[in-house]
């Protein structure tokens, strides 16, 4: 009997100890498989660092997936290239005066003209100014649009408003207005209007009071034109007035005296040229722009 009991504890040891190895080389097993599962998995992750924006991942990882965040916000290169310095060939500053069809004036630019050129400038990637950036530019050497322009006009037409702003907009470009106030009102641009251009991005200058010769007035005449013309716009339009067009181009020295008592730093004559580094302010140079010019020759101002 005693042998019979020896005999049966040694064989329920034998069992016990073949189990538990089998126990554990299951388990030996099973995390191995886990293991070379988690290692053969892609690994997605992509870490951002807000400091410097950098981008680290995986070459499971589709590059072009993942956002370039704020490339424009800081001043990067998209912006900056864009611009430069004063261009070495001059600025052309554009003159219009009416866009209209007047019979035996070229002073009037037909709209299918003014609307052709505009739309050739826009091809071409040129950038109007706004009188700000453009004094900016030419006092103190603010680096401008690869293509810079200046787009003024005379008088204060009616059709400014009506014709010539709608084809601006059309085109992104923005103009100078330089209004005779005397003459605000019937067959002119009013108050309104010449506020609403302002208000819209464009720039507002005086063409004086009743746009007289102002190389035939005397001292206290040629103030009172420039002085009233610019508080009566500045009062209407809500900015500071600080460009003059001599009327019919004429100016004197003495006229280029007064001007920057009475707040003006800019001043447009007709005589033909550009604008370039070192010119005079208070007396600078246009490029006419006639009813009738040969689509040709507009685009011969621009080499």
């Amino acid at each position: 009997m005693k042998h019979l009991l020896t005999a049966l504890i040694i064989l329920s040891c034998l069992l016990l100890s073949n189990g538990c190895s089998h126990i554990q080389n299951l388990g030996r097993s099973d995390h191995s498989e886990r293991s070379q599962a988690e290692s053969s998995a892609p690994n997605n992750a992509v870490n951002i660092s807000d400091d410097n924006l950098s981008v680290s991942q995986s070459k499971n990882t589709d590059v072009s997936e993942t956002p370039q965040k704020d490339q424009i916000e800081k001043g990067s290169p998209l912006i900056e290239q864009s611009l430069s310095a004063f261009p070495a060939d001059g600025i052309p500053v554009l003159m219009y005066h009416s866009i209209s069809t007047i019979p035996g004036n070229n002073l009037g630019v037909p709209v299918a003209q003014f609307t052709e050129e505009m739309k050739w400038l826009k091809s071409r990637n040129y950038s109007a100014l706004s009188l700000e950036e453009f004094y900016q530019a030419l006092i103190h050497e603010k680096p401008v649009p690869l293509k810079p322009i200046l787009i003024t006009f005379d008088d204060g037409y009616l059709d400014n408003y009506q014709d010539a702003w709608p084809i601006l907009q059309e085109n992104g470009f923005r103009a100078t207005f330089f209004i005779i106030t005397d003459s605000v009102g019937p067959g002119m641009m009013n108050w309104e209007q010449i506020r609403v251009l302002a208000d819209q991005g464009n720039s507002i200058g005086s063409h004086t009071r009743t746009h007289p010769d102002l190389t035939i007035l005397s001292s206290n005449q040629l103030e009172k034109e420039l002085a009233l013309s610019k508080k009566e716009i500045e009062s209407y339009v809500g900015r500071n007035i600080n460009a003059l067009c001599f009327p019919s181009g004429n100016y004197n020295d003495k006229t280029l005296e007064i001007m920057p008592r009475l707040g003006y730093k800019l001043g447009f004559t007709t005589k033909p040229g550009k604008v370039h580094l070192g010119d005079k302010p208070l007396a600078l140079k246009r490029v006419r722009i006639p009813g009738g010019m040969s689509f040709d020759a507009f685009k011969s101002l621009f080499p």
